[in-house]
């Protein structure tokens, strides 16, 4: 199979065609020929008015519905999800019911969509059944292939048990996964503490539930690499995920600079939206960490540009419309992502002055899971995503999971992607 692509131009960064138009030539899977102009016969020649060549996404951060919630997603509308939005590797959160806790489920979940093109790795509870009661087999689920650990999709409440996960982990080279929000302070909150929670009448979720965690973290991490003996592993490091104020831009950074092991990253939709876009109680913008003001939204921004925050994530969270089509105060928090992950961050990047978009989508995830993306090369592997710039609003008949929660109904993408390619599977104006 011989595919031709004609004046694509190229939006990998690693590449040393970046930024340049040029022609490629794959066959069977693999790139075979790279220049200015290529002519020769095709099974396929592919060409248009502006397309453009990226990696393919990695993310960090997809809720598992499985098993226990095939009627929000199961394998197949997930694997096409992720199909979809150009996501072929993502890290899977242990949220199933019951809770992937034994070496056998990390092993079935990481090969579940082995030979599909997109590949799970799956995060391991860092108690059982995210219970904050009993740790889970650290070491036992390390060695099935886990390297990321976490208390479900929230961040441990108990300060002990997380010092304790802190420290039996810190020799082996894993990440330990935080989603700062202190419950005591967030408790029945519906939206950010602000204007808008005062004008809707809605409770508020402080700023402070998040950073307050944040700090607590960053002192039991200091603490722990203080007293690790010299047994710290250089690959060990905790993440803090979905940040959402500018506060903890600022802390996470200080540590940073300190020469703590610590990573962040943050959801497409804190970077998008604020505490406005909740002010006609749209469920679909009900999401936790909540919509923040356009001041902690910039920070965020310039956290990226300043390398505080290493990567973007969807956060993709299916609900099932019984629980979105409620009172505001009702409805369930969540909304999906894998589908719009890259074409809003791409469409909203260069507006903030960020042009190499892959490091974020791309480099930086794969690198903290482990895996490099093919580089655009002769003799390497087809594996990328092709990007037009038409714009489009996105509708739920756009949505191929099984839910349809998502934040960004109604909005207009400045681009869309065209086609996934990884070896000899791919989809193109499909």
């Amino acid at each position: 199979m011989r595919i031709l692509f004609k004046q694509i131009l190229i939006q990998d960064s690693r590449s040393t065609f970046y930024g340049k138009k040029i022609d490629l030539l794959a066959e069977n899977g693999c790139w075979v020929e790279i220049a200015p102009s290529i002519q020769v016969e095709a099974d396929q020649v592919i060409a248009g008015v502006d397309l453009q060549w990226f990696p393919t996404v990695v993310d960090l951060r997809v809720h598992n519905t499985l098993p226990g919630g095939e009627h929000k997603e199961d394998w197949s509308s997930l694997k096409s999800a992720a199909w979809k939005g150009g996501v072929l590797d993502f890290l899977l959160l242990p949220t199933g019911d019951p809770v992937p806790q034994q070496p056998e489920a990390i092993h079935y979940i990481a090969e579940k969509l082995a030979g599909s093109g997109v590949t799970c790795f799956p995060a391991a509870p860092l108690t059982l059944g995210n219970k904050a009661e009993n740790f889970s087999d650290l070491m036992d689920l390390h060695e099935a292939g886990a390297s990321w650990f976490s208390h479900g999709a929230d961040a441990l409440q108990d300060t002990d048990l997380m010092l304790k996960c802190l420290q039996y982990l810190q020799p082996l080279p894993v990440k330990v996964i935080s989603r700062p929000d202190v419950k005591g302070l967030s408790l029945f909150g519906q939206i950010h503490e602000g204007l808008q929670s005062t004008l809707l009448g809605l409770k508020g979720i402080p700023a402070l539930a998040e950073t307050m965690h944040v700090k607590r973290d960053l002192d039991l991490l200091a603490y722990v690499m203080q007293h690790s003996f010299g047994l710290a592993n250089s690959d060990f490091s905790l993440h803090f995920t979905c940040i959402s104020t500018a506060e903890s831009v600022r802390l996470i950074g200080e540590a940073q600079q300190a020469g703590l092991p610590v990573t962040a990253d943050v959801a497409i939709y804190s970077l998008i939206f604020t505490e406005d876009a909740v002010s006609d109680f749209d469920t679909l913008k009900k999401v936790n960490p909540p919509l923040r003001t356009e001041n902690d939204r910039l920070a965020l921004w310039k956290g990226l540009k300043d390398g505080v925050i290493q990567a973007v994530v969807s956060d993709h969270h299916p609900v099932e419309v019984e629980n979105k089509d409620l009172e505001f105060d009702l409805a369930s928090f969540g909304t999906i992502g894998l589908e719009t992950l890259a074409i809003a961050f791409i469409s909203e990047a260069k507006q903030q002055g960020i042009v190499q978009v892959d490091k974020y989508l791309s480099h930086a995830p794969g690198a903290f899971l482990g895996i490099e993306l093919p580089e655009l090369q002769v003799g390497e592997e087809l594996k990328g995503m092709l990007l037009s710039t038409a714009s489009k609003e996105y509708s739920t008949a756009d949505i191929v999971s099984k839910s349809k929660n998502s934040i960004f109904t109604g909005y207009k993408f400045t681009h869309q992607i065209v086609g996934v390619f990884t070896g000899l599977t791919y989809s193109y104006g499909q």
